[in-house]
C-alpha cells in the first residue's frame, strides 16, 4: 500500500522521525567506514548464497518515491539488485521499439523483471470495476510481452457497508475475473493481506488480515495461479507466526516485501505508514520470517516497502543505496 507519512505528533514514543539524519543512520545499521564496509561484504556474500530462493529487488513504485522505467533500472543496476519491478502504466503504453529497448537494457544490466502493479480498481462499486476490468486484457498482453511474469495489488482489512461474509463474496468474484485474465496470458497474481491492527479498525467490518484467511480466498479463486505477497509487517501485524508460515506451500507466495517495526509501539498502535527499513530495529523476526519461507520452498523477489519519511527525504540514490544494504542484512540471515 502507498500512502502519504505524516509525522507522527510530539507525544508518542522515540522513532526515527524525532531522529536526525545521522542518529536514524546509526540506529539504521548504516553509517559507513572500515567496520561497517567489512560487514557489507560479509553480508553481500550471504545474500548470494541465499538468491537460489529469494532475489534482491528493487521496486520504486514501493518506496514513496517519483521514479521511472528508466531510473528505476539504472537504479537497480547501479546497486546491485537482482530484478527490478516493472511500471504497469509504462509498460501499456510501450510499442515494439520501446519493448526491444528494454529487453536489451535488462539484458546488459544482468536484471531480470520482478513483479507489476495490478491496475484494476476492484474494492469500489461495480461500475468502476467493470470499466477497469475491460481494459485488463491488453494490460496484460503488454505486460506478457514485456516479459514480465506476475501482477500484485493488496486487500484493504475492512468495510464501511459490507459484512465479512459480503465483502469475501465480492472480492472472490471480482478477484477471480481478474485472475483468469492474468492467466490467460501468462500472468501469476500476487494478494497482500493487510494485518495493521491500527488500520482495521477505521472501518465498521473487518476483512481478511491474517495469513490463514488469505489462503481461504486464493482457494475460493481456485486458480493455482494466484497467490499471495507475504510482507513481514503485516506478518508481525496479524500475530501470525512460523507455524503458519508452514501452511504455505511455493504456488502460495508471488513476492516477498521486508520492513521493520518502530521499538517501544505495541502492536495495536502501531501505524501502517509508519515504517523502518529491513531489519534497522529488530522488532520484527525477518530472520524466521525468511527462513520460514524457505524451508517452505518459496522462491521470488524480495523487496523493502518503507513508509519512512526520513527515506524519502534523502537523495533517491542514496536513499536505494540504503535499500539495497538492508535488504543484503536481511537475505544474509537466510541459512
Amino acid at each position: 500500500m502507498q500512502t502519504t507519512t505524516p509525522r507522527p505528533n510530539s507525544d508518542k514514543p522515540e522513532s526515527v522521525f524525532s531522529m536526525n539524519r545521522r542518529e536514524w543512520m546509526r540506529r539504521s545499521g548504516l553509517i559507513t567506514g572500515a567496520v561497517a564496509a567489512t560487514s557489507i561484504f560479509n553480508q553481500e556474500a550471504a545474500a548470494a548464497a541465499a538468491s537460489d530462493a529469494f532475489t534482491l529487488d528493487l521496486t520504486v513504485w514501493k518506496l514513496g518515491i517519483h521514479g521511472n522505467q528508466n531510473e528505476a533500472i539504472s537504479w537497480a543496476r547501479q546497486f546491485g539488485f537482482q530484478s527490478v519491478g516493472a511500471h504497469t502504466e509504462e509498460i501499456q503504453r510501450w510499442n515494439d521499439a520501446d519493448h526491444e529497448s528494454y529487453a536489451q537494457q535488462l539484458m546488459e544490466a544482468d536484471l531480470k523483471w520482478g513483479t507489476a502493479s495490478m491496475p484494476v480498481e476492484f474494492r469500489k462499486d461495480e461500475s468502476r470495476f467493470q470499466d477497469d476490468i475491460r481494459s485488463l486484457p491488453s494490460v496484460a498482453k503488454s505486460l506478457k510481452k514485456a516479459g514480465v511474469a506476475s501482477a500484485i495489488t493488496h486487500i484493504m482489512p475492512n468495510h464501511s457497508t459490507l459484512t465479512y461474509k459480503e465483502n469475501f463474496k465480492q472480492h472472490s468474484m471480482r478477484l477471480k475475473q481478474i485472475s483468469k485474465i492474468l492467466a490467460d496470458h501468462g500472468l501469476r497474481f500476487g494478494m497482500e493481506y493487510v494485518g495493521t491492527e491500527s488500520l482495521r479498525n477505521r472501518r465498521k467490518f473487518p476483512f481478511i488480515h491474517t495469513l490463514r484467511e488469505g489462503l481461504e480466498l486464493i482457494e475460493s479463486i481456485g486458480l493455482d495461479s494466484v497467490g499471495l505477497v507475504m510482507d513481514c509487517w503485516h506478518w508481525h501485524n496479524a500475530q501470525d507466526n512460523l507455524e503458519d508460515l508452514k501452511l504455505l506451500k511455493p504456488r502460495h507466495v508471488v513476492s516477498i516485501e521486508l520492513n521493520d517495526a518502530q521499538p517501544g509501539i505495541q502492536r495495536p498502535f502501531l501505524q501502517d505508514n509508519r515504517r523502518e527499513l529491513p531489519c534497522s530495529t529488530g522488532v520484527i523476526d525477518t530472520a524466521g520470517f525468511l527462513n520460514g519461507l524457505a524451508q517452505q520452498g518459496i522462491r521470488g523477489p524480495v523487496m523493502a516497502e518503507p513508509f519512512n519519511q526520513h527515506f524519502r527525504d534523502m537523495p533517491r540514490s542514496q536513499g536505494i543505496g540504503f535499500i539495497a544494504q538492508s535488504l543484503r542484512k536481511a537475505l544474509s540471515m537466510v541459512q
